[in-house]
């Protein structure tokens, strides 16, 4: 009888030390922030809900002479306040605004080398951030 009375104990343990892997991260405004994608990110004020959903990364390979850079384009999926989608290349055209926030996109790593593959959870983004007009 006595093991009866652990055993739900044991189950809340058990529940209490699981670690929720779907946990949002967080970051700031206005400060360039390391993002690793399908996670998803929530601002310190919870207004902005983004993640990171797809990366065609085409630079020259730091191990080959290329006659063009190449170019990065990360695609950030926004959840709130609004669904929608932004495009940033990394070289041409790294800022755009959606809504009320700037995104600017300042690094894409690791930078490739030719004899190896990135998958695309390898990859990390750096942005910059901004809540504009309030």
């Amino acid at each position: 009888m006595k093991n009866l009375l652990y055993f739900p104990f044991l189950i809340l343990l058990f529940l209490l030390s699981c670690e929720d892997e779907t946990a949002d991260g967080k970051f700031d405004f206005g400060e360039d922030e390391i993002f690793h994608t399908d996670q998803y990110y929530r601002s310190g004020d919870n207004s902005l809900k983004i993640s990171i959903r797809e990366i065609n990364d085409s630079r020259c390979p730091a191990d080959v002479v290329c006659i063009w850079q190449g170019e990065t384009v990360v695609k950030i999926e926004i959840e709130s306040p609004q669904n929608s989608t932004v495009s940033l290349k990394l070289y041409e055209d790294p800022i755009d605004t959606i809504g009320n926030y700037s995104f600017e996109l300042k690094d894409v790593s690791p930078y490739p080398v030719s004899t190896e593959t990135t998958l695309f959870r390898d990859y990390d983004v750096t942005l910059r951030i901004e809540k504009i007009g309030f």
